[in-house]
């Protein structure tokens, strides 16, 4: 059986309309665009429950559209409970009306 967890993949771009437009290339993502204080790039975070067996593809597969869109691909993580119970990325989920 295949284990699924939360996964959330981090790009940077130079500009708001290339995240937003990478964001509109991962429509099976949750996804958030911001400004990064004292710096002039954008983030953007891109989530997604994901199999764990696939993580190395989906990895490839963002990456690849994330420059595409003239992003750097910073990797991605999970997050765990201090029970060690992969839980949902807060920025992804706590964030209301701040994202795409």
């Amino acid at each position: 059986m295949t284990s699924i967890i939360p996964y959330t993949h981090w790009a940077y771009f130079p500009d708001e309309d290339g995240a937003r437009r990478c964001a509109q290339d991962l429509p099976d993502f949750v996804t958030r665009v911001r400004a990064v204080v004292d710096d002039d790039r954008w983030l953007l975070l891109a989530g997604r429950d994901v199999a764990i067996d696939h993580m190395v593809e989906r990895h490839g597969e963002v990456e690849a559209i994330v420059e595409r869109h003239g992003g750097d691909y910073d990797g991605g993580e999970a997050n765990y409970l201090g029970t060690g119970q992969p839980v949902a990325d807060p920025l992804l989920v706590d964030d209301e009306g701040g994202g795409s």
